[in-house]
């Protein structure tokens, strides 16, 4: 088991793959923090890939944030991600916003507590 935080800077209006599954890995998505740094309210979408069986599945779906403010889960629920799976984020136009998202990352044939 190792943890790890991957930060990014979102340009608005771009979808952006913030985070891919290494391969031979499984990964505990465990919180996701994401600050607004503009100045009005703005929107944020985030998206699981799921490799596997190539598909989209909203997480947030055109999510307010306020001007200055976050939005964070984290907690009690996570999501598993496999082999390729990505987290992707898209924000409003006009908007500054980055995000941080933390993982506890597992050998895919380990017999942690994830499987």
């Amino acid at each position: 088991m190792r943890r790890v935080s991957v930060g990014n800077v979102l340009t608005a209006n771009t979808k952006t793959t913030v985070y891919t599954t290494p391969s031979n890995y499984s990964a505990q998505w465990d919180m996701l923090y994401i600050t607004n740094a503009t100045g009005t309210n703005k929107t944020v979408s985030v998206w699981w890939y799921d490799k596997s069986k190539n598909l989209e599945i909203t997480i947030i779906d055109s999510y307010p944030i306020t001007a200055r403010e976050f939005l964070k889960f984290d907690g009690t629920s996570y999501v598993i991600l496999e082999d390729g799976d990505e987290i992707r984020i898209i924000t409003e136009t006009g908007s500054t916003m980055s995000c941080v998202n933390s993982f506890e990352l597992n050998p895919a044939n380990s017999t942690s507590s994830l499987s």
